[in-house]
């Protein structure tokens, strides 16, 4: 027996389900930049150029962490809600 997706807007059964990968990434804010990131990013760029070159080349590899989430979507009225 399979269950048959309704969309709770219009009642239609003509639902797909989308698989959909969501990537975070942390970004640094406002007073990082206004308060420390100006100067320490120009200095690192000046002087550690060759020295940052060589961690990234042969540092450890940083991992990606992606989250999964699937959403049904109607393809008649177009709402989307996440099963």
């Amino acid at each position: 027996m399979t269950s048959v997706l309704v969309c709770p807007k219009c009642g239609s059964e003509n639902v797909n389900v989308q698989v959909v990968g969501i990537t975070k990434t942390k970004k640094k804010g406002c007073l990082y930049w206004f308060f420390i990131g100006w100067w320490l990013e120009t200095f690192m760029l000046l002087f550690l150029t060759l020295q940052m070159l060589i961690f990234k080349l042969f540092g450890r590899s940083r991992k990606v962490h992606a989250e999964v989430e699937t959403f049904a979507v109607c393809q008649s009225c177009g709402n989307r809600w996440e099963t």
